[in-house]
């Protein structure tokens, strides 16, 4: 009997955000590009407007930003007990090389106190709840890898699933701003340790 397949969400808040920017960044250029096209038609500039491409480089990656920041509450990684299913895109286990998790942090304050935050973090126990990205490299055609990612809530459980099964590389780490911190915790420890009670949960500062 095939095991309950485990899915994991995204950050609805998270993602609503990034799309706002997407957008706000979109009606910024649209706006520069409209004031200097007006300026270069009325100085007979016409090669100049060859600049609008990258308008249409903006709608051009608009799905794919859409896509990447799902706002409805449906799973985006789903693990099976043969299978894993990424933003769509399923593949068999038998074919994953690694997993990656990265959980984002969030400011605490001053660069020194956030970079102590970053390495404290990175030196303890990995936090439950927290939100960050998974990436998968799988064995493609040849000796070619594919790349899916997915950024989720639960990353650090989403990625001891894969810890605990024991048969892929893995890493964890922690991204504050623009710092990066690899996990020194041993995450085989993490597989005996007892779960966490719901009063336990971490409280550590998240990015949203």
């Amino acid at each position: 009997m095939e095991k309950e397949k485990i899915k994991f969400y995204p950050n609805i808040e998270y993602n609503v955000k990034r799309r706002t920017k997407y957008f706000v960044l979109f009606a910024v250029l649209i706006t520069l590009f409209g004031l200097m096209d007006a300026w270069f038609i009325s100085a007979k500039m016409w090669y100049m407007l060859a600049l609008n491409a990258f308008i249409i480089l903006f709608i051009v990656l608009t799905p794919k930003t859409l896509r990447e920041n799902p706002v409805k509450r449906e799973p985006v990684l789903t693990v099976g007990e043969n299978e894993v299913e990424v933003m769509g895109k399923k593949f068999p286990i038998s074919k994953l090389r690694s997993v990656k998790a990265t959980v984002y942090l969030g400011k605490v304050g001053n660069m020194v106190e956030n970079r102590q935050f970053l390495e404290k973090t990175a030196a303890e126990r990995p936090p439950e709840g927290m939100m960050g990205m998974i990436e998968f490299s799988v064995e493609a055609e040849g000796s070619k890898e594919e790349m899916h990612y997915a950024v989720i809530e639960n990353v650090v459980e989403a990625l001891m699933i894969f810890v605990k099964e024991g048969k892929v590389n893995y890493k964890l780490g922690y991204s504050l701003d623009k710092e990066y911190r690899p996990c020194t915790y041993n995450l085989n420890d993490v597989k005996t340790e007892k779960p966490a009670s719901s009063s336990e949960v971490s409280k550590t500062k998240q990015l949203i």
